[in-house]
């Protein structure tokens, strides 16, 4: 007699639903972007003299 019993598949280890991983991502990209801001702002500093004569 033949063993009918069907094969149990096997549970992900890590169960996110799609919003929970964009939102993880969605934090990860702030974080770098929060990272390269100040990067960038000392990048493109204006001289004092063009500031003021703009105003």
């Amino acid at each position: 007699m033949t063993d009918r019993r069907t094969r149990r598949e096997p549970t992900p280890h890590l169960q996110t639903r799609p919003a929970t991983m964009l939102t993880a991502i969605g934090l990860c990209a702030l974080i770098v972007l929060m990272q390269l801001v100040p990067e960038v702002q000392s990048m493109v500093r204006l001289p004092a003299s063009a500031v003021t004569t703009a105003r």
